[in-house]
C-alpha cells in the first residue's frame, strides 16, 4: 500500500513538473511572440515615420518655394515704387533678371529619376525587349534570303559618307569658335578703359565679330555641305555643330560684355572671364554661359558607358525603321496619282512609326548624349528635358521637349524683346521665338535634304503658333493631353510622309532645267514616273 502510495505519488510529481515545464515554455513561446509583434511594429512604425518624413519634407520645400517666390514678387514689384527715377526699360530688365535669370541647380536627368520606381523600370525594360525583338527578327528573316548573317549596315554607309570631311569642317567651326570671340572680348576689355568712345568700340566689335562669323559659322559650312557631297548623317552634323558653336559664343559674348562694361566705370581692373571656364562652356550641354556651374564629385564611368551603348543601339534601331517602314512606305507613291485620298492613306500609315521615331530619336539625343558628356564633364545639371508627355498644352510641350535650346531662346530672344519693348510685346516676343525656331529648323531640313519644302516651317511658325495659343496653359486634364498626343502624331505623319515623297519625286524625276520656280515647287506633285 505504502508502495502503491510513493509510486502514485512520483507519478503525480513528475506530471506536475511536466505540467509546469510546458507552461514555461508556452510562456516563453507568447513572450517571443510578443517580441516579434513589438519588433514588427517598430519596422512598421519606422516605415510610416519615413513615409511622413518624406511628405513633411515635399510639403516644407513647396511652401518655402511659395514663400521665396512671393518674395521675390514683392520685392520686385516695391522696387520701382522706391525707385521711381529708375527708367521703365531698366525697371522691366531688372525686374526679368530678378525673376527669370536661368540658375543651374545639381539635378538628375528626369528618365533617371522616373528609373529609380520599379514599374517605370519594368516598362523601360519591356520596351526594350520589343525593340530587340523587332530586330532580331528582321536580322533572321535577311539572314534566311541570304544564307547569311546579315547586319546591314548599308543605310549608316550612305548616310555617313565623307564623314572625315563633316569632321575637318566641325574642327575648323571649334577652333574658330575657341580662339577668335575669346580674344575679341580680351582685346575688347583691354581696351575699354582707355578708350574715350566705349560705344563706338563696343560696336566695332559687334561688326567685326558678326563679318567673321558670316565667313566661318556661316559660309564655310553651308559650302562644304552643298559642294563636298556629304551623306545626311555627315550634314547633320556639320550643321547642327554650326547653329550649336554660333549660340554658344553669342551667349558667351552676351553674358560677359554687361559685366565688363559695367565695370569700366568702378575702380579697379578689367578682368574678363577665364579661358578655362569658355572651353568647357563650348562642350558642356548648355547654351547659356556661367563662369561657373555645380559639378558632380566624380564620372561614373560604368554609367558612361551604359549610356554610349543605349546611344549606339538607339541610332541602329532609327536605321531599321527607315529600312522597314518608312523606305516601303514611300518608295513607290510618286508612281501614284497625286490625290486626297493617297495623301490620306500614306499619313496614317506614317502615325506609328513617326511616334516610334519620335521617343527613339528623344532618347538617344535627349538623353543618352547629353548625359555622357554632363557625367564626362561632371556636370551636375542635367535637366535637359521635362515631362513633355504630360503635358496638356503646345506650349508646355514647347518649353518641355528641348530644354537647352528653350533656354537660350527665352533668355536672349524672348526676355530681351520684351526689355527693348519695356515689358508690353509680349505676344509679340513669343511670335519672334517660334519664327526664329522654324527659320533654323528649315534650314537645317533645306540644307540636309537638298530641296525646299516648306513643311517644318508651316508646322512651326502656322499650326505651332496656332495650337500655342489656342491649347495654352489653361488646358489641364487627360482629354487635353489626348488631343495634344493626336495633334502631335499626326503633325509628325504628315512631315515624315511628305518629305519622303518629295525626296523620292527628286530622284526619280530629277529637273531637265533648274530654274528659281522649279527649285521652289514640289516635285512630288507632279511627278509620276
Amino acid at each position: 500500500m505504502d508502495r502503491r502510495e510513493m509510486s502514485n505519488g512520483c507519478i503525480r510529481q513528475r506530471s506536475s513538473q511536466e505540467q509546469t515545464r510546458g507552461e514555461e515554455e508556452t510562456q516563453l513561446l507568447n513572450e517571443e511572440a510578443e517580441h516579434l509583434e513589438k519588433i514588427t511594429a517598430q519596422i512598421q512604425w519606422k516605415s510610416h515615420l519615413e513615409v511622413m518624413k518624406a511628405k513633411v519634407l515635399e510639403q516644407i520645400h513647396n511652401q518655402l518655394s511659395d514663400l521665396l517666390d512671393n518674395t521675390l514678387e514683392e520685392a520686385a514689384h516695391s522696387r520701382p515704387q522706391q525707385l521711381s527715377v529708375v527708367p521703365a526699360k531698366k525697371q522691366c530688365r531688372e525686374k526679368g533678371q530678378l525673376l527669370k535669370k536661368k540658375v543651374f541647380v545639381p539635378q538628375w536627368s528626369l528618365f533617371d529619376t522616373l528609373l529609380e520606381v520599379e514599374h517605370f523600370r519594368t516598362i523601360h525594360h519591356i520596351f526594350v525587349v520589343m525593340l530587340c525583338i523587332f530586330v532580331l527578327k528582321q536580322i533572321i528573316l535577311d539572314s534566311i534570303d541570304e544564307g547569311r548573317l546579315v547586319l546591314d549596315f548599308e543605310l549608316f554607309i550612305i548616310g555617313f559618307r565623307q564623314l572625315p570631311t563633316a569632321l575637318f569642317a566641325w574642327l575648323c567651326m571649334f577652333l574658330y569658335t575657341l580662339f577668335v570671340p575669346y580674344q575679341a572680348l580680351q582685346i575688347w576689355s583691354g581696351c575699354l578703359k582707355m578708350t574715350r568712345f566705349p560705344n563706338l568700340l563696343t560696336a566695332t566689335l559687334v561688326l567685326l565679330m558678326l563679318i567673321c562669323h558670316i565667313a566661318v559659322l556661316f559660309s564655310f559650312p553651308i559650302y562644304i555641305v552643298v559642294y563636298c557631297n556629304l551623306g545626311i548623317a555627315s550634314r547633320k552634323i556639320v550643321l547642327y555643330e554650326q547653329i550649336r558653336f554660333l549660340m554658344k559664343s553669342y551667349s558667351f559674348l552676351r553674358e560677359s560684355m554687361p559685366p565688363l562694361l559695367h565695370a569700366r566705370d568702378q575702380v579697379g581692373k578689367i578682368s574678363p572671364p577665364e579661358f578655362s571656364t569658355y572651353l568647357y562652356f563650348l562642350f558642356c550641354p548648355t547654351l547659356i554661359y556661367r563662369k561657373s556651374y555645380p559639378r558632380d564629385p566624380y564620372i561614373r564611368w560604368s554609367y558612361v558607358i551604359r549610356k554610349l551603348v543605349e546611344f549606339l543601339a538607339c541610332i541602329y534601331f532609327v536605321n531599321f525603321l527607315v529600312k522597314y517602314y518608312f523606305i516601303p512606305n514611300s518608295s513607290n507613291i510618286h508612281k501614284q496619282p497625286f490625290t486626297i485620298k493617297i495623301l490620306l492613306l500614306s499619313v496614317f500609315d506614317f502615325v506609328i512609326p513617326a511616334i516610334s521615331f519620335l521617343f527613339v530619336v528623344f532618347y538617344f539625343f535627349q538623353d543618352c548624349w547629353q548625359n555622357i558628356f554632363a557625367e564626362i564633364l561632371r556636370f551636375a545639371d542635367r535637366c535637359f528635358y521635362k515631362d513633355w508627355w504630360n503635358s496638356t498644352s503646345f506650349s508646355a510641350y514647347f518649353r518641355s521637349w528641348n530644354v537647352i535650346v528653350h533656354d537660350w531662346l527665352y533668355c536672349y530672344i524672348y526676355q530681351d524683346l520684351l526689355w527693348l519693348t519695356g515689358g508690353r510685346a509680349r505676344a509679340g516676343a513669343m511670335l519672334m521665338v517660334f519664327i526664329v525656331s522654324a527659320v533654323f529648323h528649315e534650314y537645317l531640313f533645306i540644307l540636309t535634304l537638298g530641296f525646299f519644302y516648306p513643311i517644318v516651317f508651316v508646322l512651326f511658325a502656322m499650326t505651332g503658333v496656332f495650337c500655342n495659343f489656342v491649347l495654352n496653359d489653361k488646358r489641364k486634364g487627360p482629354f487635353w493631353n489626348i488631343i495634344l498626343w493626336i495633334c502631335l502624331a499626326l503633325c509628325l505623319a504628315i512631315f515624315f510622309s511628305l518629305y519622303f515623297q518629295e525626296w523620292y519625286a527628286q530622284v526619280h524625276c530629277p529637273l531637265k532645267e533648274k530654274t528659281f520656280w522649279g527649285l521652289v515647287t514640289p516635285r512630288s506633285w507632279s511627278c509620276h514616273a
